[in-house]
C-alpha cells in the first residue's frame, strides 16, 4: 500500500467526537490488495512483535486495532490501523494518549481523528506508522520490519521516551480513560477529574501524599528508627560515615550484613549477605559513590523478598520477587540459559522494560563464584541459579503473586509500617522465609518502605490484575471524578445567559467559575478580563482546586479553531443562530452555522436547552444523547413549544399576566410560576425583553441541573446589570450631568434591541452614539443599521476595532480601518444626517476619550465598545472605580 499525507490540522482542544487534543487527518491511499483479511492478519501478527518488552497495557483485552478505537467501522479498513499505530507510537513515547476514530475512507482517501501529544511528535507518530503499514503490505508473510525501519523507529523512541511520561503515570491515564474519568496530561504527571475533585498521579505519588512521609520513607536511617520504636520489626542497622566505622557496625550486628545507601530507591548499590571485610569494602565504596556520607550498614535478615503494596493503610497486594537467574536443566552452560532467558520477548535492555535482559557482568561472576559456580557450569535440573544479590526487578528479576497467602500478623506489620510513616501509597519491602506463616514464628522483618513505589512486581505477579485501576477507584471511592459543566452558545445572549447562571449557582451554594467572552470570574472575583470564552477559560476553571461547577461559553470561533475544552457538558444551550459571522472562517450561511453549534450540544450528557422560536435551532438540536429536551420561548403558544408540552416534555416559557410576564416551568403537565420576570432588575422592568429571554435560558439550564426553584428565583433577582454584575451589557453610567449606556452591540440584532431601549428612554439632551464594534466585520451590517441609527440618534464618533477589520474580507485594501470607516460616514449620510454630526477617530481610546469630552448636560452618551478598553477611559474620566461599585 502507498500513503500520501494530504493535510493535518492540530487542535488544542476536542474536535470529532474525540475527547482529547485532536487532530483531523486526511490521507491518500492506493494499492489496498483485494484478500484484506490475510494482510490484516499479517498486520496484526507485526503489531504484537513491535515493542513485545514494552506492552501496551489494555491492548490486550481488545487486541489490533480495536483497543485504540472509540468505535469500530466493521472488518476490512486499513485506515483503522494508521489510527491504531499512530496512538500506539505515542503511547511508545510515554505519551498520555488514548483512542481515535476513522470519520471517513471513500474513493481512496481516509479523514481520521486522532489525539495527539504535540505536533511535532505527532507528526513522527503518523510517519512511522505509513511507513510500517507500507513495508508490512509490501513485505512477504513473516518477513517483518527492515533492519533500516526498526533503526528509524527505535532511536526515534529513545529520543521521545526521555521526555515521556513513567510507566506507572500511563498506567493511572489508561485505568482512568477505562472508567470514563477525564485525564489530561500536566506538567510532567496527570491530573485526573476537574475542578474539587481533581487528583494528581506522578507515577504512585498522588497529590495528597505527605510530603514529610516521603522525606521520611526516603531517609532510610530515620524511618528505620521510627517504625522501631512503634514495634514494627526492622534489621538493626545504623549510619557509618567510613569504612572503619562500617567494620565496627558488622561485628556489633554480627555477620552477614547489608550495606545500602540510606537515600536512593530501586536497590541501587545494596548488597545484602556480606560476609567478609573485603566485600563490606567493596561494598562500602560503592555505596558511598552512590550517597556520599549516608551509608547505611544493616544485618542481613535471611528470607524471601516480598513487595508489598498497602494503600490507604490496607494490604492491596503481595509480590514475591525473585532475582534474575537461571534454573538449571542438567544439560545446559549457564551462559546458555541467560541467553534462553532473555529470548523472552519481554525482556528488554531499557529501565522501562516490563523485564530486563540479564548480563553475566561482574556481579553475575561474583554470585556464581558465591556458589561454586561459573558461567560454564551445567547446575542440575531444578537447581534455580542466581546472578544478583537482591531481588529488585529493575536489575533483571520478576516477581510471583502471592496476596491469597499472606499471615494476618504478616498483613498487620506491613501495614502499620505505611501508617506510621503517613505514606497513601507505600511499597513495604517485607523480608520473610514463609509469607504464610507468621513473622513471629518463622522470622523476618521490614528492611524498607517506600514512597512512590514502582509496580512492576504485581504488573507481573498478576498481570490480568488492573491494579492502577482499584487504586484509582479507592481515591474516588463514594464520589465523583467531575463537577457539574454548563455550555452556552448561540449568536446572542450567551454571556448574559452564562453569568446568569453562575448567579444561579452560586445561590445554591455552588464555588463556581464562569468564562465569557467578557472575561472569567469565580465566584465574584474576576480572574481575568481578557476574552476567555471556550478553551482556555474553561480549562482554568476545570483546573482550579475550588470549583464544584463551571458555565462556559462557547463561541464559534473557538469551535472552529480550538475545539471543545472538555469530552462532555452535563447540559448544553443553544440560544439562536442569527446573521452574524456569516462568511467568516468558512461559515458559508447561518444553516452552516446551526450546524457548527449544533457541536456543543452533542456533547450534553443530562439536558440540552433549545429556542423553540427559531427553526434553525429546532432543526438541528435532535442529535444529542442527552436524556432531556429543555424548550425555551418568550410565548407559551409557540408552535414548537406547545406539541413539546403536549407530548409531555419540558419546557420554560413567560406567561403574560395582568401585572407582567411571568417565568413559568412546565414538564408532563404540570407547572410551576417561577417568579414575576420584573423581579429580574437586568431587565428593567421590562425595557429589556431579551434579558428577560436570557433569564429563560438560565432558568432551563439550572432546571437541567437539577438546581432547586429558590436558588434561580435568588440568583436572577440578584443579577444587575452593572459593570460589575454584567460588564458591557446595558451598563448605565451615571457621569454627572449627562448618562452613559455602555453596550457589547456589534449586530443587527443586538443593535435593534438597543434603538429600541433608546427610543423609549427620556432624555433631556441628544442622544450621541459612539460605535467601535457595528461594521468591523460586515459591511452589510453598516448597510442594514444606518437608517435605524440616523432615526434614534443625533450625533457619531465613528471609530472601530483595527484587529477585526485587518481580518473581515469586507475591509481589504492598503488601509482597511479608513475604508470602513469612510463606508461607515458614508452609510449614514445616505440615511440623512449632516455631515457636522460625524465625527471620526482611529484610535480607540481615544474615540472613547473624544466621546466622553463632547458629551453635554442632559446628554445619553451610548457606547458601542469592548467594555475592557472603554471602562478604564470612563473611569480616568469619572474619577471613581466602577467595576468595584
Amino acid at each position: 500500500m502507498k500513503f500520501e499525507i494530504r493535510s493535518v490540522r492540530f487542535f488544542p482542544g476536542c474536535q470529532a467526537g474525540l475527547d482529547e487534543r485532536t487532530a483531523l487527518v486526511q490521507i491518500a491511499v492506493s494499492g489496498i490488495p483485494e484478500d484484506w483479511r490475510a494482510l490484516e492478519a499479517r498486520f496484526r501478527a507485526e503489531a504484537d512483535l513491535l515493542r513485545p518488552s514494552e506492552p501496551l497495557w489494555g491492548v490486550g483485552d481488545a487486541g489490533w486495532p480495536g483497543a485504540f478505537l472509540m468505535r469500530r467501522r466493521g472488518a476490512g479498513d486499513p485506515a483503522e490501523w494508521v489510527v491504531a499505530l499512530t496512538i500506539a507510537f505515542q503511547r511508545w513515547a510515554r505519551r498520555a494518549v488514548w483512542q481515535g476514530r476513522v470519520l471517513d475512507n471513500r474513493d481512496g482517501l481516509m479523514r481520521l481523528a486522532m489525539p495527539h501529544a504535540g505536533e511535532a511528535l505527532f507528526r513522527d507518530a503518523l510517519d512511522l506508522a505509513l511507513r510500517h503499514l507500507a513495508a508490512w503490505s509490501d513485505a512477504e508473510p513473516g518477513g517483518g520490519d527492515s533492519s533500516e525501519l526498526a533503526r528509524i523507529r527505535d532511536a526515534w523512541l529513545e529520543r521521545a521516551q526521555a521526555a515521556g511520561l513513567p510507566p506507572n503515570t500511563l498506567r493511572f491515564y489508561a485505568a482512568a480513560k477505562r472508567r470514563g474519568i477525564p485525564a489530561v496530561e500536566e506538567c510532567g504527571a496527570i491530573r485526573l477529574g476537574w475542578g474539587r475533585q481533581a487528583e494528581l498521579f506522578d507515577s504512585s505519588f498522588t497529590g495528597r501524599t505527605p510530603q514529610v512521609a516521603t522525606r521520611l520513607a526516603r531517609n532510610k536511617h530515620l524511618a528505620g528508627q521510627l517504625l522501631a520504636a512503634s514495634g514494627v520489626p526492622v534489621p538493626r542497622g545504623s549510619l557509618a560515615a567510613n569504612l572503619d566505622a562500617a567494620r565496627r557496625l558488622a561485628e556489633q550486628f554480627g555477620w552477614p550484613v547489608v550495606v545500602k545507601p540510606a537515600n536512593l530507591d530501586q536497590g541501587l548499590g545494596v548488597v545484602p549477605g556480606i560476609r567478609d571485610t573485603e566485600a563490606l569494602a567493596r561494598a562500602f565504596q560503592a555505596a558511598d559513590a552512590l550517597s556520599p556520607g549516608a551509608v547505611l550498614v544493616e544485618r542481613h535478615v535471611s528470607g524471601a523478598d516480598h513487595r508489598m503494596l498497602v494503600v490507604g493503610g490496607r494490604l492491596l497486594m503481595a509480590s514475591r520477587r525473585i532475582p534474575g537467574g537461571v534454573t538449571g536443566d542438567g544439560r545446559c552452560r549457564i551462559a546458555e540459559l541467560v541467553e534462553r532467558v532473555n529470548a523472552d520477548p519481554l525482556r528488554g535492555s531499557s529501565k522501562r522494560s516490563l523485564l530486563i535482559r540479564i548480563a553475566i557482568d561482574d556481579e553475575a561472576r561474583a554470585c556464581l563464584a558465591e556458589q561454586g559456580l561459573d558461567q560454564d557450569s551445567v547446575p542440575e535440573a531444578g537447581r534455580f541459579v542466581p546472578l544478583r544479590r537482591t531481588a529488585n526487578i529493575s536489575t533483571g528479576g520478576t516477581a510471583l503473586d502471592v496476596t491469597a497467602r499472606v499471615h494476618p500478623d504478616n498483613r498487620l506489620v506491613v501495614e502499620r509500617a505505611a501508617r506510621r510513616l503517613g505514606l497513601d501509597i507505600a511499597g513495604v519491602d517485607f523480608l520473610c522465609p514463609d509469607i504464610g506463616r507468621s513473622w513471629r514464628e518463622v522470622g523476618g522483618a521490614v528492611c524498607e518502605v517506600n514512597a512512590q513505589p514502582g509496580f512492576r512486581p504485581h504488573w507481573l505477579g498478576d498481570p490480568g490484575r488492573d491494579i492502577n485501576g482499584e487504586i484509582v477507584d479507592w481515591v474516588y471511592r463514594g464520589r465523583t471524578p467531575r463537577i457539574p459543566v454548563a455550555a452556552v452558545t448561540g449568536t446572542n445572549g450567551k454571556t448574559t445567559t452564562a453569568r446568569m447562571l453562575q448567579r444561579i449557582w452560586l445561590a445554591a451554594g455552588r464555588q463556581t467559575g464562569v468564562c465569557t467572552t467578557s472575561g472569567s470570574w469565580i465566584g465574584d472575583d474576576l480572574i481575568s478580563s481578557r476574552n476567555q470564552a471556550g478553551l482556555s477559560g474553561a480549562r482554568m476553571l476545570l483546573e482550579d482546586p475550588t470549583m464544584e461547577a463551571a458555565v462556559i461559553e462557547m463561541p464559534r470561533q473557538v469551535l472552529i479553531e480550538q475545539g471543545h475544552p472538555c469530552d462532555r457538558y452535563d447540559v448544553a444551550a443553544l440560544l439562536n443562530v442569527q446573521d452574524d459571522h456569516i462568511g467568516v472562517d468558512g461559515i458559508r450561511d447561518m444553516a452552516h452555522m446551526a450546524r457548527l453549534k449544533a457541536g456543543v450540544l452533542e456533547r450534553a450528557t443530562r439536558a440540552v436547552v433549545l429556542n423553540a422560536e427559531d427553526p434553525l435551532v429546532m432543526q438541528v438540536g435532535g442529535n444529542s444523547p442527552a436524556s432531556r429536551r429543555i424548550l425555551v420561548a418568550a410565548r407559551e403558544d409557540a408552535p414548537a413549544l406547545a406539541e413539546h408540552l403536549k407530548r409531555g416534555g419540558t419546557g420554560v416559557f413567560l406567561r403574560r399576566a395582568g401585572n407582567g410576564p411571568w417565568i413559568v416551568l412546565a414538564e408532563r403537565g404540570a407547572e410551576t410560576a417561577l417568579m414575576p420576570a420584573a423581579d429580574i432588575p437586568a431587565t428593567m422592568g421590562g425595557q429589556l425583553p431579551f434579558n428577560e429571554i436570557n433569564a429563560l435560558f438560565a432558568v432551563a439550564l439550572a432546571w437541567g441541573l437539577d438546581l432547586p426553584p429558590a436558588a434561580m428565583r435568588a440568583g436572577l433577582s440578584a443579577f444587575v446589570n452593572s459593570p460589575r454584575g454584567n460588564i458591557g451589557r446595558y451598563n448605565f453610567i451615571e457621569a454627572g450631568a449627562f448618562r452613559i449606556l455602555l453596550d457589547f452591540g456589534h449586530n443587527p440584532d443586538g443593535v435593534r434591541a438597543l434603538c429600541a431601549l433608546v427610543a423609549g428612554l427620556p432624555v433631556a439632551g441628544r442622544r450621541r452614539l459612539l460605535n467601535l464594534k457595528l461594521g468591523n466585520r460586515h459591511r452589510a451590517h453598516l448597510d442594514a443599521m444606518a437608517p435605524l441609527l440616523a432615526e434614534n440618534f443625533g450625533h457619531f464618533m465613528l471609530g472601530c476595532d483595527p484587529a477585526y477589520v485587518h481580518k473581515a474580507p469586507d475591509w481589504q485594501g492598503e488601509d482597511p480601518p479608513g475604508l470602513m470607516l469612510d463606508h461607515a460616514r458614508r452609510c449614514l449620510l445616505a440615511a440623512g444626517v449632516a455631515p457636522e454630526a460625524i465625527a471620526l477617530e482611529g484610535d480607540p481610546a481615544l474615540a472613547v476619550r473624544r466621546a466622553l469630552d463632547g458629551a453635554q448636560p442632559g446628554d445619553l452618551l451610548v457606547l458601542l465598545a469592548d467594555p475592557w478598553l472603554a471602562l478604564p477611559v470612563i473611569e480616568q474620566f469619572l474619577g471613581r472605580r466602577l467595576l468595584e461599585a
